[in-house]
């Protein structure tokens, strides 16, 4: 942790204090742990759990749903499952804010390309139902940023962004 000393004048009186900088050097993008009130998944058939805040129109949008005006934002809780053996996309569980009465579940695939990336790894939620599909572009291997329906970035506020972070134990 760098320590800095930060001195101004005002009207002729130096003041000075010590700053700490609000985050250090890392060698890795290293996911930070959270506390959970359930147990987070985990072992050979879970490709990752994720979390994030968005605003929460867009998303109804595409879900083909009606939500009210006081939803601003969208809480997730996103788990990928995968073949222990294969390695194969099996299927995902959905929490969130838009679906509290039960988690959406469905089947995921790997697909490729975004407009400006032909090669880009995209994850597809209910890749069997595209009219309804959910697609998430892996920036690496700890984040996922939403897509819409034309696998086009969105594009959040000063508040809330659109992206999934890992989360760890």
């Amino acid at each position: 942790m760098k320590i800095r000393t930060i001195c101004i004048c005002l009207i002729g009186l130096f003041l000075c204090t010590n700053r700490v900088n609000a985050q250090d050097a890392r060698l890795t993008n290293v996911p930070s742990k959270k506390n959970y009130r359930s147990p987070i998944a985990s072992g050979p058939e879970v490709v990752g759990v994720f979390g994030g805040r968005f605003p929460c129109s867009e998303i109804a949008k595409d879900w083909k749903i009606s939500v009210s005006p006081e939803c601003w934002k969208v809480k997730w809780g996103l788990t990928l499952y995968q073949d222990p053996t294969t390695h194969q996309p099996t299927t995902y569980r959905l929490l969130g804010t838009l679906n509290r009465s039960a988690a959406r579940e469905g089947k995921w695939a790997i697909v490729h390309g975004i407009k400006t990336d032909p090669n880009a790894i995209v994850y597809q939620l209910d890749s069997d139902k595209p009219e309804v599909s959910i697609y998430l572009l892996k920036g690496d291997d700890d984040v996922l940023f939403i897509l819409d329906q034309e696998r086009r970035f969105r594009v959040g506020d000063e508040n809330l962004s659109y992206t999934l972070n890992r989360v760890v134990n």
